[in-house]
């Protein structure tokens, strides 16, 4: 289908290192004149990372923008906006940097827009295994702890509202259907 909004020009009202904030001046479908704001994000990636075991390596994390505590996979985002570098390499700076761990075995699930309506986030997602534990490095603003979690126990903490990240989610669920793909070869 094609695209029924038509842009006139867009202008950056706010910049930091993390987001942008456009507004656009616009031509909604119903021909109107009108304006639609979109948040800039940077994207990343996310990394579903198991042990021998197929347990999940988990992040837990003081999340301020809904100020709650929150278990995810590793994640990161890119260096930099329109960044077009190859997205393994920040999945394994941000898994080693969060967790420690290294891999040589990874795998491309797929990826995913975080908020469709309103930010240009788009987030690969990878699977890591033969995980080489190491010791990890956060950045000075993170505080992070690490847990394993049976995928079972994942699912539960899913449902109870203890792991509410769209991207820990999805991507769980696209290393299970890859996983499941792979087995039925």
């Amino acid at each position: 289908m094609s695209n029924p909004w038509r842009t006139l020009q867009g202008r950056i009202v706010y910049e930091n290192n993390w987001i942008r904030v456009r507004v656009d001046d616009v031509i909604r479908p119903d021909r109107s004149p009108g304006i639609y704001s979109v948040v800039e994000l940077k994207g990343g990636i996310g990394v579903v990372a198991l042990d021998q075991r197929d347990r999940v390596l988990l992040v837990g994390q003081f999340r301020y923008t809904v100020n709650k505590y929150s278990w995810e996979i590793p994640k990161g985002a890119f260096p930099s906006f329109n960044y077009e570098g190859d997205p393994i390499e920040t999945a394994r700076e941000e898994l080693a940097e969060e967790t420690g761990a290294t891999s040589n075995d990874w795998t491309y699930l797929g990826r995913v827009h975080t908020l469709l309506g309103s930010t240009n986030d788009e987030v690969y997602l990878f699977r890591a295994r033969g995980l080489k534990p190491g010791e990890p490095h956060p950045d000075e603003t993170e505080v992070l702890q690490t847990k394993w979690v049976e995928e079972g126990e994942f699912w539960e903490m899913v449902a109870a509202g203890e792991i509410t990240d769209a991207t820990s989610i999805a991507a769980l669920a696209l290393s299970r259907r890859t996983a499941a793909g792979r087995k039925a070869e």
